[in-house]
C-alpha cells in the first residue's frame, strides 16, 4: 500500500515538474518577443527623429527665424511670407488655384476688377470724396493718364473732362460698370439733316470746314489757283464748293476775303460754314458756337443764323487699350470716378476699405485669373493641410510661382529651390514619437519585470518539486531494495 502511494506521488511530481518547465519556457519566449518589440520600437523612434517637413519663413523674433508649416493658405496669404513675396499656385493645366470666395467674386463680376474687389470688401479709390475740388482734380488726372496711354485725349470727347460728360449711373443698363459721357447731335430746324455737335467751356459748337487752295488748268491750259471747301454732305467725296470771293497768294500763302464788317482780311488759316441763306460764312476761327435760342425746346442758333434742336446721347467710355498697364490706368480712373459720383448721388459711401498692398495683392491674382483661367477645390480644408499640399507639389499636380516686381509677372519656383521654403525637423512628429516611445518602453519594462517575477516563482517551485521528487524517488528505491532483500532471504 505504501509502495503504490509513493509511485502515485512520484508520477504527480513528474507531471508538475514537466508543467513547470513548460511554463518557464513560455515565459522565456515571451521575454524574447518583448525584447524584439523593444528593438522595433527603438528603430521606429530613431526613424521618427529623422522625420522632416517643409516649412516657410514667416518672420523673425529678434534674430531668430520663425517658420510655419507649408500649406496653401500660409504660402499664398497676404504678407504671409517674411520675404514679402506673393506666391501663386496653379494646377497642371496652368489654371490658378483659388479659394471658392475668390472664384465666386471673379465669376460673378465677369472680369470687372473694381466689382471683384468690391465683393472682397475693398476699393481702388484712394481719394477723399468729401474734398470735392481735390477729388475732381484727381479724377481729371487719372483719365488724362489713361487716355494719353491709348493715344487719345480729353479733346476727343468734345474738349470736356470726364466730370462734364453727363455721368449717369454705374447700375443702369446698358452701361453697367462704365463711365458715361454725352455726345450731342443737332437736327437742323426745318430740314432733314443732322450733324454732330461738340462742346467746351464756352458751349456747343460745330466745326467750320478748312478752306484750301487747289490748282487746276483752265480752258486755255493755263495753271490757275482756286479756293475751295467741302460741306458736310461733300465730306468723303471728290466734290468741293468753290469760293469765288476769296483769293489765294501762292507766294505768301495767304487767303484774302472780305468779312461781315466789310473789312479786307488776309490770313493763312481760313474756315467756312454754311450760312442761313446757303452762302458760306468765312472765319479764322475753327469753331462755330451755338447760342441757346429756346430752352423749352432745347433749340440753339449758330453764329451763321441756323437754328438747331440739340439732343444728348449717352455713350460708354469703354476700355480701348491693349496692355496690362493701360488696363490698370482705366480701372483706377473708373474706381475713383464711381466712388465720387456714388457719394454725390446717395450722400454715403460703400463700406469698402482701401489698402494699397492688399489691392495690389488681389489685382495680381485677378490679372492672372483673367489670363490663365482659374480653378478651385470643393473641400477647402485641404488648403490648411501641410501633407496634402506638399504631396500635390511633389507629384506635379500643383506648381508654384511668385510675383517679380522687376519682371512684373509671376516666375516659376519649387519647394526645393525657393529661398523662403526649407525642410526642417518635424518637431511635432518627433515629440509625439518620443511620447509614444517612452510609453511603449514603460509597458515593456513592466511586462519584463512581471516575466522575471514569474520566472523566479517558477524556478522556486521547480526547485521545491525537484527536491520532493528526489525524496520520493529515494524512498521508493529503498523500499524496492528492502523488498528484494526479504524475498532473497
Amino acid at each position: 500500500m505504501g509502495m503504490a502511494a509513493s509511485q502515485a506521488r512520484l508520477l504527480s511530481m513528474t507531471a508538475r515538474l514537466s508543467n513547470n518547465e513548460f511554463e518557464q519556457q513560455s515565459v522565456a519566449y515571451s521575454k524574447q518577443r518583448l525584447a524584439e518589440s523593444s528593438e522595433q520600437i527603438n528603430d521606429e523612434y530613431l526613424a521618427a527623429l529623422e522625420k522632416t517637413k517643409y516649412q516657410v519663413l514667416t518672420g523673425y523674433n529678434g534674430s531668430e527665424a520663425c517658420y510655419a508649416d507649408l500649406t496653401y493658405n500660409q504660402l499664398t496669404g497676404y504678407n504671409a511670407v517674411a520675404a514679402g513675396k506673393q506666391y501663386l499656385v496653379k494646377d497642371r493645366k496652368g489654371k490658378v488655384l483659388v479659394s471658392n470666395e475668390i472664384a465666386e467674386a471673379f465669376k460673378k463680376n465677369n472680369g470687372d476688377l473694381n466689382r471683384f474687389l468690391r465683393d472682397l470688401g475693398y476699393t481702388q479709390s484712394n481719394i477723399d470724396i468729401t474734398k470735392y475740388y481735390e477729388s475732381e482734380e484727381a479724377i481729371h488726372e487719372a483719365w488724362d493718364r489713361y487716355l494719353e496711354s491709348v493715344g487719345r485725349s480729353i479733346n476727343d470727347f468734345d474738349s470736356q473732362h470726364i466730370l462734364g460728360f453727363g455721368y449717369k449711373s454705374f447700375s443702369n443698363e446698358p452701361f453697367d460698370g462704365y463711365v458715361l459721357y454725352n455726345t450731342a447731335y443737332a437736327a437742323t430746324a426745318g430740314k432733314d439733316k443732322t450733324l454732330n455737335l461738340y462742346k467746351d467751356s464756352t458751349g456747343y459748337y460745330t466745326y467750320r470746314y478748312a478752306v484750301e487752295a487747289r490748282q487746276y488748268e483752265d480752258e486755255n491750259g493755263e495753271l490757275q489757283t482756286g479756293v475751295y471747301y467741302q460741306t458736310a454732305e461733300q465730306e468723303g467725296t471728290d466734290d468741293y464748293t468753290q469760293l469765288l470771293d476769296v483769293t489765294y497768294n501762292t507766294e505768301t500763302g495767304t487767303f484774302t476775303y472780305t468779312n461781315n464788317d466789310g473789312e479786307t482780311v488776309e490770313t493763312k488759316v481760313l474756315y467756312a460754314s454754311e450760312g442761313a441763306d446757303g452762302n458760306a460764312v468765312l472765319s479764322e476761327e475753327i469753331k462755330n458756337y451755338l447760342t441757346l435760342y429756346d430752352e423749352s425746346t432745347n433749340q440753339y442758333i449758330s453764329e451763321s443764323g441756323i437754328i438747331y434742336t440739340v439732343t444728348d446721347s449717352p455713350q460708354a467710355l469703354n476700355f480701348e487699350g491693349t496692355t496690362q498697364a493701360q488696363r490698370e490706368l482705366y480701372d483706377y480712373a473708373t474706381a475713383i470716378t464711381e466712388a465720387y459720383y456714388n457719394n454725390q448721388k446717395s450722400g454715403s459711401v460703400d463700406n469698402l476699405k482701401y489698402d494699397a498692398g492688399i489691392i495690389t495683392y488681389y489685382q495680381n491674382i485677378f490679372n492672372e485669373m483673367r489670363t490663365c483661367g482659374y480653378t478651385t477645390i470643393k473641400d477647402e480644408i485641404h488648403f490648411k493641410e501641410n501633407e496634402w499640399f506638399v504631396r500635390q507639389l511633389k507629384a506635379g499636380a500643383l506648381t508654384l510661382s511668385y510675383y517679380s516686381t522687376v519682371e512684373k509677372s509671376f516666375i516659376g519656383t519649387t519647394i526645393d529651390d525657393d529661398e523662403s521654403i526649407t525642410e526642417k525637423e518635424d518637431k511635432s512628429a518627433i515629440a509625439i514619437a518620443e511620447q509614444e516611445y517612452n510609453a511603449a518602453m514603460d509597458r515593456i519594462e513592466k511586462q519584463d519585470k512581471q516575466f522575471d517575477l514569474q520566472l523566479s516563482k517558477l524556478e522556486s517551485e521547480h526547485n521545491a518539486l525537484q527536491t520532493e521528487y528526489d525524496s520520493v524517488k529515494s524512498i521508493i528505491s529503498k523500499n524496492i531494495e528492502k523488498s528484494f532483500n526479504i524475498f532473497n532471504a
